[in-house]
């Protein structure tokens, strides 16, 4: 079991755009890292920014402008502008888990992704939200079972959920049984999401027996660019609360509200040994004769190349 360590939860302004977005996070992995962190954790899509409007669909030409300049300015994981942050978690010598909007090299859909690095910079893995909820299905594609997931770090087991994923009681009880330790929860900055947060993260903490670290950003009306459509609309105003949880639900750091910060904690993985003494939710607690998860995990994609060199059912398999 490793050493006490400093996590790091971000609560920042989005940066609108993917080069303004980067330079941020690359600043922030670096103020993070100064104090001491060696695992950086950033709210969701946060860049270039999560869509606020997305709502807005009825006004179609004001939509359809803000939807193409948020595809225009998302990341390609593996491109010029990500493996920029990646080199920010390298020089920093951290961890780092970071909300984008994603969009494949030749595709034409967007996602929402959680993407982890390790402190070498390389990419653990990505995972693209289940379901997006409500009005979100107009922004993203969905996700599948194939890349919900936890990673072995030198800090430990690390793993996440997107926002209302966290209301998907199966997926929490998946990467329970992927071992979780530290769970990266990842949300918004509304209001009125603050007592939606408190229950689901400081439940997940006890259920899981995890460290759980919240991150959310600030935002407001006042930092768009002039002429962004619906500027006027109140759904621009978000507040943060951002937070670090202790294995049992005990706040560690935060919930911190109306300012830009970034709030650290250090952490003892050994907490989650009394946490787990109480409640295994996979072990000692579970009833397997009564409840089982079914979990599929095989890649859905869309196009699957056969060729005379592979045979069918191994490149279905791939």
């Amino acid at each position: 079991m490793s050493a006490p360590y400093v996590a790091a939860a971000v609560q920042w302004a989005p940066g609108l755009t993917l080069e303004a977005g980067v330079e941020r996070a690359e600043a922030a992995i670096a103020e993070a890292a100064r104090s001491g962190a060696s695992l950086i954790v950033f709210p969701e899509t946060w860049i270039p920014m999560y869509p606020y409007f997305h709502s807005r669909s009825a006004d179609r030409v004001s939509f359809a402008r803000l939807y193409e300049q948020l595809f225009q300015q998302s990341v390609i994981i593996g491109g010029a502008a990500w493996n920029r942050i990646a080199a920010a978690a390298r020089d920093a010598g951290a961890a780092v888990v970071i909300g984008v909007n994603e969009r494949e090299p030749r595709g034409g859909t967007l996602y929402n992704t959680l993407a982890y690095i390790g402190a070498d910079g390389a990419l653990l893995g990505r995972h693209r939200k289940l379901v997006p909820t409500l009005s979100e299905r107009l922004i993203w594609g969905y996700g599948d079972g194939a890349d919900l997931d936890v990673y072995e770090t030198p800090q430990g087991r690390l793993g996440g959920l997107i926002c209302y994923e966290h209301h998907m009681a199966p997926a929490r009880y998946a990467l329970a049984g992927l071992g979780v330790q530290i769970h990266a929860s990842v949300w918004p900055g509304w209001e009125t999401l603050h007592p939606v947060v408190d229950a689901a993260t400081r439940q997940l903490a006890y259920e899981n027996a995890c460290f759980v670290i919240v991150a959310r950003e600030v935002m407001s009306a006042e930092r768009l660019p002039a002429g962004t459509p619906f500027a006027e609309e109140p759904f621009w105003e978000a507040d943060g609360g951002s937070a670090i949880i202790a294995p049992g639900g005990k706040y560690l750091a935060g919930p911190a509200t109306g300012e830009e910060t970034i709030l650290y904690a250090e952490l003892d993985p050994r907490a989650t040994i009394e946490s787990k003494r109480w409640v295994d939710s996979v072990g000692h607690y579970s009833r397997p004769d009564v409840f089982q998860l079914r979990w599929n995990r095989t890649p859905r994609r869309p196009l699957v190349i056969h060729s005379e060199a592979t045979p069918p059912e191994l490149a279905d398999a791939e």
